[in-house]
């Protein structure tokens, strides 16, 4: 039997091919900031304390945005942002874990607030538990594919190897009363 090639394995392909270069690349030359794009890895500072309610970080510390905003129609506004399988999840802001369960279409979602944000993940494998407190860039879970995720094509990915890995990330902002886009907050 052939293997069958989806759009996710082109795009981690591409990804693995990116990360050879970019690393030989580093090494290379003393390279400086580079503007990203959503097609490039975008690297994230980790394990920063922070006192500052309105701190926000990236869930990852290299990561592809693989879908820009979305989520209106559902009440919110969300992007997708996928790093590897089992890669680790930071705390994108410092606060209080204020729940974590399974939605209605078997989505693995984490609740993070403080008094500014209220952060949402959907589909990673989360080892923090409600009332646990977290600094921005603390490890909180594993990237996964669990719930409601599809391939490029839109196919379900329940129970394939190599599909639809990322974590859907949507944050509140308390002081507007709205969500907002989580583009605006990354770094």
């Amino acid at each position: 039997m052939k293997p069958k090639i989806d759009g996710l394995m082109i795009a981690a392909l591409v990804l693995i091919i990116f990360l050879g270069t970019s690393l030989i690349s580093d090494e290379a030359t003393a390279s400086t900031s580079q503007t990203a794009s959503a097609s490039q890895l975008i690297p994230q500072e980790t394990n920063t304390i922070s006192n500052d309610p309105t701190a926000f970080g990236a869930p990852y510390i290299l990561y592809i945005i693989t879908q820009g905003p979305h989520g209106s129609s559902y009440g919110h506004m969300a992007v997708d942002l996928a790093a590897g399988e089992d890669t680790t999840i930071l705390s994108p802001i410092s606060g209080v874990v204020t729940d974590n369960f399974t939605d209605v279409y078997g989505n693995p979602t984490l609740v993070i607030e403080n008094e500014v944000y209220r952060v949402s993940l959907l589909h990673g494998n989360y080892f923090v538990t409600v009332g646990q407190a977290v600094n921005l860039g603390e490890a909180i879970g594993s990237e996964s594919n669990q719930g409601y995720t599809t391939d490029m094509a839109g196919n379900p990915c329940w129970g394939r190897a190599g599909c639809g890995f990322h974590t859907h990330l949507n944050v509140y902002d308390k002081r507007l009363e709205m969500n907002v886009n989580p583009l605006d907050l990354l770094p």
